[in-house]
């Protein structure tokens, strides 16, 4: 079944997905494609129809994605290239050493390795960032722990994993956070949002009104926090 959105005379394809879910879910990717996610008894007249409503919302998408490159994601990381860390945009320096280790400073990610081959170099920056964004979402969850602590949730552990959909999901039987490896691009206060947001999930599994209730006084403002991921990203969760 074939779905299209119709900006500017051009043609775009979405892909549309019949999934066992409750709600809808639009997604707009860097690449420029677009994907909808729908319960599986959902007509194509109402598919259809959605997607006319919110031709609008995915024009203005692309068009952040055709103003900025603020996120790519990394291919190569060589001397010159640039990457984001909590934010900041810092500028990859790669060095020849006889010891691999990463340093941020200075506005600088400076890579001292003995690699000479780009894939090796990659690797190491990978592990390195696997590694570093676990640590720092770990604690951000231990900060953020006695909000659902005090309901009987068990501390969280967190796992990093490359997602092109989510920025976090979570896995309530095995007391699990997953967060996406790309999120340890975005501001704190991003960053934030989106753990929070999971960990409230371990309390309510849908987003109904105990959940965002929940969400708004312990993070007043997640609203202009999303909005903030949303605009740079365009990932949403």
């Amino acid at each position: 079944m074939a779905f299209y959105v119709t900006i500017k005379m051009k043609d775009y394809p979405v892909k549309v997905s019949l999934k066992k879910m409750k709600q809808v879910r639009l997604k707009v990717f860097p690449s420029g494609e677009i994907r909808l996610s729908v319960p599986q008894d959902t007509p194509k007249d109402w598919i259809e129809e959605y997607l006319t409503d919110k031709t609008s919302w995915i024009e203005e998408k692309l068009d952040i994605f055709a103003r900025t490159k603020a996120i790519e994601k990394e291919e190569h990381f060589s001397s010159g290239t640039s990457t984001r860390i909590l934010g900041r945009q810092l500028t990859v320096e790669v060095s020849p050493s006889s010891k691999k280790q990463i340093i941020v400073e200075d506005g600088i990610l400076k890579v001292l390795t003995y690699e000479k081959e780009q894939q090796k170099i990659d690797r190491q920056v990978n592990n390195w960032w696997q590694q570093s964004s676990r640590l720092y979402f770990q604690e951000v969850v231990e900060r953020l722990y006695p909000i659902i602590k005090k309901h009987g949730i068990e501390m969280p552990k967190v796992c990093v994993k490359k997602m092109s959909t989510l920025w976090g999901s979570c896995s309530r039987k095995n007391a699990n956070i997953n967060l996406n490896y790309y999120l340890y691009k975005a501001s704190v206060p991003c960053v934030e949002y989106v753990i929070l947001h999971e960990m409230i999930h371990f309390l309510y599994p849908y987003h109904n009104k105990d959940f965002y209730d929940l969400l708004t006084v312990h993070m007043p403002d997640w609203q202009e926090r999303k909005k903030q991921l949303d605009y740079e990203f365009v990932l949403g969760i």
